[in-house]
């Protein structure tokens, strides 16, 4: 939830207004809760817990990019906030605004099949102009960062005092650094997983359990300080920009909005043009106006596309529209570079001619063709333990059990990432029509419910999103 939205919103509606976010003291959270609970304020704000807040006397439910993931809780108790909402809806008699300039596949799908209402919004506010997009192919470029077409239209644009968004979804400096003598890779002790280089604070992070090591400079298997930094994140990204342009510049990621002070602003100081050049992760991808922005730059745009997802090409469409969005929103032409290794992909170019009807069209039949939502459901299993073996075992021993169910079962196959949180993580997911997953579901309690390994822990995570 951004800084302008709740300036917007307080604007508007004054005192009437409850505002809900994690970042909330007890105390904050407690009146404002109160003030819903008793019709002191009608209007609530806020992200995905606040779907359940106490109001009294609900008309109206409005998801704003409801195509997000974030709407969806991956901890326990699981929920997804936008079936929340239509249960509510249903139960108190109130209307569902689903609103996105890039709707998820299902929700578009049940639009265009009558089961929810499709309204279209045909041009942009104030009737401003789309930005011109242009796709540039990496493979053709000697600079691994920047294209020869990035600078020039990063130059021009700053010649004219307007304002730069560049978008690199990665986190930190690099992603891993290797020793160029014995090879070793710095890895998390708890996670499998490469930890990631975050200059600014001199450490090694790792992004799934946050676990923090000192930076030294040397490798710590052999001593050397003959070290490679592989896997651009935007502290890089800043580097290297730096040695072109002698400007303001910022970042932004998601570690740093946590802190509402700090991204409040750092908003205000990009608006207010204390700054030239914003950086950042998916987060500056959406609900931000900034009128002298009239350039994005996109530094890749295939990290997401070649995720082993079946939503990799949905999201990856999504987060290049909703950046593109940043580009030219107040009368003034915008300009959005895309950079690219692989041009020739239906996403990326879809992505360039701004026609979500034709990536649509695209996916849906892809969608069919695979029997993936909204052509069936989807479940999965997760089994988590500190002890390896044990976990293989439970986890082949449950699939014998269920595997002659009416349904297709995948598995039981590691998750991406093995172990997080000194955790090893087994899956097996679970795919079939609507009616099929739900006595599923029902066969799949009775079966928890004899469940007693204390070594071995499992978690069912209905319609997941986040298959990693």
């Amino acid at each position: 939830m951004t800084p302008q939205i709740i300036e917007r919103f307080q604007s508007e509606f004054k005192n009437n207004i409850a505002i809900l976010h994690s970042a909330l003291s007890d105390v904050e959270r407690a009146k404002e809760w109160e003030s819903i609970y008793t019709g002191e304020k009608k209007i609530v704000l806020g992200v995905r817990s606040a779907i359940f807040s106490a109001v009294k006397n609900l008309k109206y439910i409005i998801l704003d990019e409801e195509h997000e993931a974030t709407y969806k809780q991956d901890s326990s108790p699981r929920y997804n906030a936008k079936y929340v909402a239509i249960k509510r809806c249903l139960d108190e008699g109130a209307k569902l605004i689903l609103g996105s300039a890039t709707p998820s596949i299902e929700s578009y799908y049940y639009a265009k099949s009558g089961i929810y209402e499709l309204l279209n919004l045909d041009k942009r506010f104030a009737n401003a102009e789309l930005p011109d997009i242009e796709i540039v192919d990496m493979k053709q470029e000697d600079d691994l960062f920047f294209s020869k077409t990035l600078l020039e239209e990063i130059k021009n644009t700053l010649l004219r005092d307007e304002q730069v968004i560049l978008l690199l979804n990665r986190k930190g400096y690099s992603t891993y650094i290797q020793c160029k003598d014995c090879g070793y890779v710095e890895e998390c002790n708890n996670c499998s997983i490469k930890m990631s280089y975050y200059k600014s604070l001199n450490k090694y992070k790792c992004n799934y359990c946050g676990r923090q090591i000192h930076y030294t400079g040397k490798c710590s298997k052999c001593g050397s300080t003959n070290l490679i930094h592989s896997g651009k994140g935007i502290e890089r990204v800043e580097e290297e920009l730096r040695k072109y342009f002698d400007v303001p510049m910022v970042k932004v990621d998601s570690d740093l909005s946590k802190n509402k002070d700090n991204f409040s602003k750092i908003y205000k100081d990009f608006l207010n043009k204390k700054y030239s050049i914003l950086i950042g992760t998916q987060i500056i991808a959406k609900g931000l106006h900034f009128p002298d922005v009239t350039l994005v730059g996109v530094i890749n745009s295939d990290i997401i596309l070649n995720f082993p997802d079946f939503r990799s090409g949905e999201k990856t469409f999504q987060l290049l529209t909703q950046v593109s969005g940043r580009a030219g929103r107040a009368g003034k032409k915008g300009k959005v570079i895309i950079q690219t290794y692989e041009p020739e992909n239906n996403v990326i170019k879809d992505s360039k001619e701004e026609n979500y009807e034709l990536f649509y069209n695209r996916e849906i039949n892809s969608r069919k063709v695979f029997s993936y939502p909204p052509f069936s459901k989807i479940l999965n299993i997760g089994f988590s333990s500190e002890d390896e073996k044990r976990l293989i075992e439970v986890s082949r021993e449950f699939y014998e059990e269920i595997k002659n169910q009416d349904i297709e079962l995948y598995g039981p196959m590691p998750s991406m990432v093995y172990k997080v949180q000194k955790r090893y993580r087994m899956n097996i997911f679970a795919k079939g029509s609507r009616a099929k997953i739900d006595m599923f579901k029902r066969y799949l309690k009775k079966k928890l419910d004899e469940f007693n390994d204390t070594k071995v822990r499992i978690v069912v995570d209905i319609d997941p999103i986040n298959l990693m």
